[in-house]
């Protein structure tokens, strides 16, 4: 596909988790991807991929308050897509990681004329139960938040047309189980999405409320988050200028199959129970 070919692209956080995604599916589009991130590198999980060769790999403190290297390292994109943001139990940490940082990026948007924007926030339904359900130092996340899309905002000049806000509940994916942030593999995350997504369990979640709504919405995979951002990049009508809320308007927005882990699951619990019925009758012989 080379729908992005003369496009540039520069994606903060992009030696993240969903930001080293959006730069490979963008590489595979044929645009020209500059990856602003802290350390400057490469994620370990594509070590000796190729795709990693055709990034612009650029290291940058988003909080150390120097304009003109932020610029520099920013480049002069067609489109950024931001993934930053961070996880923890400080307050001020989460103001900071989730807000003054992606602030920065989105101020040096705004002096570079980007044309587009696509920023990874969070639910709204998740968003909702921070007043009664969650503690208190979450309220940093969420205010970071919202700094955030207010200053993608602005970056644009107030036009929502030019700006795709991408709002997961829990992002799933990878091979390997983690805690902070927290995070499932894709075996595990996709059973549990085709799961929550049956009409029953989403009619239940609909009444339900809080936290418990949200505990019984599908989870959507890193995949699916790193294509609407890469598509809102590219222009394309399916994700630029939404505001793609909740796993089925993410999914919606990509080509990403539909979650088939727990089909995948039965079908390996039959075929093993299968061998082990020959097993036995061949034992008998």
């Amino acid at each position: 596909d080379t729908s992005g070919k003369g496009l540039k692209v520069t994606v903060v956080g992009g030696s993240g988790f969903v930001g080293s995604r959006v730069c490979k599916i963008l590489v595979d589009c044929g645009a020209d991807v500059t990856s602003v991130s802290k350390s400057g590198q490469a994620p370990k999980w594509a070590s000796g991929q190729d795709w990693t060769g055709a990034v612009d790999w650029k290291a940058v403190d988003l909080l150390g308050g120097d304009e003109a290297a932020l610029d520099a390292a920013l480049g002069s994109p067609d489109a950024v897509v931001s993934t930053v943001g961070v996880v923890g139990t400080d307050l001020d940490v989460l103001l900071k990681g989730n807000g003054d940082t992606n602030a920065a990026a989105f101020a040096s948007c705004k002096r570079k004329g980007v044309s587009r924007i696509a920023y990874v926030s969070v639910a709204e339904e998740v968003a909702a139960c921070q007043e009664n359900w969650l503690p208190e130092f979450f309220s940093g996340y969420f205010d970071g938040k919202a700094i955030a899309e207010a200053a993608a905002l602005e970056a644009l000049g107030g036009d929502s047309s030019k700006l795709c806000l991408v709002k997961p509940t829990f992002i799933y994916g990878g091979d390997s189980f983690e805690l902070l942030p927290p995070r499932v593999t894709y075996d595990y995350g996709s059973g549990i999405e085709q799961l929550l997504s049956f009409g029953l369990i989403k009619i239940v979640a609909d009444i339900t409320p809080g936290l418990i709504k949200v505990a019984l919405r599908p989870p959507v995979s890193v995949d699916s988050v790193a294509s609407a951002c890469a598509a809102a990049a590219l222009g394309k009508e399916t994700a630029n200028g939404k505001v793609l809320d909740g796993t089925k308007a993410i999914n919606g927005a990509t080509d990403q199959p539909d979650a088939t882990g727990l089909s995948e699951a039965f079908e390996w619990t039959k075929e093993g129970k299968h061998n082990q019925v020959l097993q036995l009758g061949q034992g008998k012989n």
